[in-house]
């Protein structure tokens, strides 16, 4: 009895040791994704003060009807318009994002959703690094 109590612990220990190798990536891309979510998650403020401030500016500048403030508030528009969709991708990103994925599909479903969902929140962080680097940079001139 004691010989199959063990034998039977080691079995148990060594399927435990042998699991599917796509749940480990799975469980790798899902920690990774959320990660780089919660790097730029916070910053979701900064680009809504950032499009408040180019429109406050945009306002003061509609007065002015030359040439070069019209080329301004052009390029204003683009770095709001940049920020908005910065912020809309985030959104998008976290509507669209199932974190309970692989309950419900196979496994090797899970790991292409999950490297999918790595490489979008990848862009989102991109996307809202550089609009907030471009309208910054904008109003500290």
């Amino acid at each position: 009895m004691k010989y199959i109590t063990l034998s039977l612990f080691f079995l148990s220990t060594l399927l435990v040791s042998c699991a599917d190798p796509q749940e480990k990536k799975v469980q790798e891309l899902k920690k990774v994704t959320i990660a780089l979510h919660d790097e730029v998650m916070p910053r979701m403020g900064e680009i809504t003060e950032l499009s408040t401030d180019l429109k406050d500016l945009r306002e003061d500048l509609k007065a002015d009807t030359t040439d070069s403030a019209i080329n301004e508030i052009g390029v204003i528009n683009d770095r709001i318009k940049s920020l908005d969709d910065a912020y809309e991708g985030m959104m998008q990103w976290m509507a669209d994002y199932e974190p309970r994925f692989e309950e419900e599909h196979p496994m090797d479903s899970a790991v292409v959703y999950y490297e999918q969902q790595r490489t979008y929140i990848e862009r989102v962080k991109l996307d809202m690094e550089k609009s907030i680097e471009d309208a910054a940079g904008y109003l500290e001139q």
